[in-house]
């Protein structure tokens, strides 16, 4: 199964990154959303299926921004300058998909001179790191037309990505892939923590954070696949702190009213995942305390 397979395999798991309150407009598809996110969550639970967790889409990853109170803020962003004191593999790589994570959070919240300034970035670091190429002549005209309203950013860089891992399968390049995958869900959780504010037990947002368990532990297990590669080893080591924070998340059964779901969908199992006040607090520290070390943004 390559790469870009596995990643279709994976779409119960990943529509659940960040989709909050997915971009829709009254109560009853808000409800549908939440029972939805549960069909998805306990069916990972319950599933002998082993998938990977891959770079996760600009569409996924910010889809929560049109009804989310959380609101946009340019202090939760890796500044643009520190791309330049990325050097050595490890560091272009990672912070490749962090500033790929930055991007699709300006696109998703419409902050256009944002979004084209981490483009850029973004851009600069696709050469240095050898998929250039995924730029091609095409993609940057839909770019530049992109001011006279021919193109949506949120779905240029979305297609990008599926251009990356394509580019990335092709070139049987698993450690790189693996290292932009662990940057941008490092960051895109960073963003949402340092966003949330306040913990509530009846928050969506902190409920699908508390589900990132699934998530991340979809991505540890990709990364063992490559962790013979020192670059993913010293990644492994760094994200130690999150695991041990998600390890103390415990399953809780819960009733399930098998009518209570969208029409036409399937609730399977009745778990979800706890999270109290202080373990979200804590969790937050560490998501801030490894990203800002892995960015450099701790000095």
């Amino acid at each position: 199964m390559n790469l870009k397979s596995k990643f279709f395999g994976l779409s119960l798991v990943a529509t659940t990154l960040f989709t909050f309150n997915a971009c829709t407009g009254d109560a009853t598809k808000k409800d549908n959303i939440k029972d939805s996110t549960k069909t998805e969550v306990t069916e990972v639970v319950t599933s002998e299926t082993v998938v990977h967790f891959l770079i996760p889409s600009p569409r996924h990853m910010f889809s929560f921004t049109k009804d989310s109170k959380l609101k946009f803020s340019e202090d939760v962003l890796n500044p643009i300058d520190r791309a330049d004191k990325y050097i050595d593999t490890r560091s272009k790589e990672f912070g490749f998909g962090v500033y790929s994570a930055d991007l699709a959070y300006t696109a998703a919240f419409k902050q256009t001179k944002a979004s084209f300034n981490y483009l850029t970035v973004v851009r600069d670091l696709s050469d240095k790191i050898g998929i250039s190429t995924v730029f091609d002549e095409s993609l940057v005209n839909r770019i530049d037309n992109i001011s006279e309203n021919k193109d949506s950013l949120i779905k240029v860089t979305n297609d990008t990505y599926f251009d990356i891992v394509k580019h990335l399968e092709n070139d049987q390049r698993t450690s790189t892939l693996a290292l932009i995958s662990a940057g941008g869900w490092l960051e895109s959780l960073y963003i949402v923590t340092s966003l949330v504010g306040d913990y509530s037990t009846s928050s969506n947002t902190v409920q699908l954070i508390a589900d990132q368990k699934l998530i991340f532990k979809n991505l540890i297990d990709y990364l063992k696949q490559n962790e013979s590669d020192e670059n993913i080893k010293a990644i492994m080591t760094d994200f130690m702190p999150i695991k041990q924070v998600y390890d103390e998340l415990k399953f809780e059964n819960t009733e399930v009213d098998k009518n209570s779901g969208p029409k036409g969908s399937v609730v399977i199992g009745g778990k979800k995942i706890t999270m109290t006040a202080a373990q979200f607090e804590k969790l937050k520290k560490t998501i801030a305390d490894v990203r800002n070390k892995l960015t450099g943004n701790d000095v």
